[in-house]
């Protein structure tokens, strides 16, 4: 039986570094692709089967190489990916003060990087006939983003390439689901600076006052989730976007049935 190599992009970041954590545990063999900072997940670097590797996952070369560069030394085939790569609406405005460029490359990046790790990874897993994905939402795939527009769109083209998928694969094992989010318990100081840094923290706290449980989302539930979608006795659950928000769904739910 051929060794099982776990995919994580976005392995830096404050969620993906958790899960990177998590997953190294596994003692399984793992690659973990950042862009250009890896501080977080340096401790990793000496584990014998965990391989970090420097990645501009916009470009399909990049990613391609390094996914094959990761399976020949582990000797390992790709058959799970976690996907959590994703650059924001930095600018925060509203779409009619949009710089045109900034939305342009907020919106082809994040569905750019989607396509390249999944252009790489999916043929591995076809052959196999097996493969566990999660992809990366947002809950704003279903409430929408107040200035962040550009982002709102390309997660919710994320969450529709998944469903799309699962219709491609299910018959050959190879599961994808989307975890989406709403506002994450992080640490925004490491993050953002200056008036971006005072809109997210804005943000998380409107949100926070308008959920149910009064909370954000934790890092350990998202993993919680993700390694249940990465379980080999999943048979039917694909093409789905789980949503973790605190019930804060449900209230717009509620609302728009007031109004009809």
């Amino acid at each position: 039986m051929k060794n099982k190599l776990t995919i994580l992009t976005g392995a830096n970041g404050q969620v993906g570094s958790f899960i990177a954590h998590q997953l190294a545990e596994k003692d399984e063999p793992l690659l973990l692709l950042y862009h250009k900072n890896f501080n977080r997940i340096e401790d990793l670097a000496d584990k014998e089967k965990v391989m970090l590797i420097s990645c501009n996952l916009e470009k399909l070369e990049d990613v391609n190489t390094a996914i094959h560069y990761a399976a020949d030394n582990l000797a390992a085939v790709p058959a799970f990916l976690i996907h959590t790569a994703a650059i924001r609406s930095y600018d925060a405005l509203p779409l009619a003060q949009t710089n045109p460029e900034i939305f342009k490359e907020v919106l082809s990046s994040n569905l750019e990087m989607a396509y390249n790790v999944l252009r790489t990874c999916l043929p591995f897993m076809l052959q196999e006939k097996f493969g566990r994905i999660v992809m990366f939402g947002s809950n704003v795939v279903q409430t929408g983003l107040y200035r962040g527009s550009a982002y709102a769109a390309a997660k919710a083209g994320i969450v529709n390439l998944v469903k799309s998928i699962a219709l491609e694969t299910a018959s050959s094992n190879v599961l994808i689901n989307a975890i989406s989010p709403a506002p994450v318990q992080t640490v925004l100081e490491e993050e953002y600076t200056g008036d971006y840094l005072a809109f997210r923290k804005r943000y998380f706290e409107e949100f926070r006052q308008m959920s149910p449980t009064g909370k954000l989302v934790s890092k350990e539930e998202i993993w919680l989730f993700c390694n249940l979608l990465l379980s080999e006795k999943l048979e039917n659950f694909t093409g789905k976007d789980i949503i973790i928000d605190g019930g804060f769904s449900a209230i717009q739910q509620i609302k728009g049935s007031e109004i009809q």
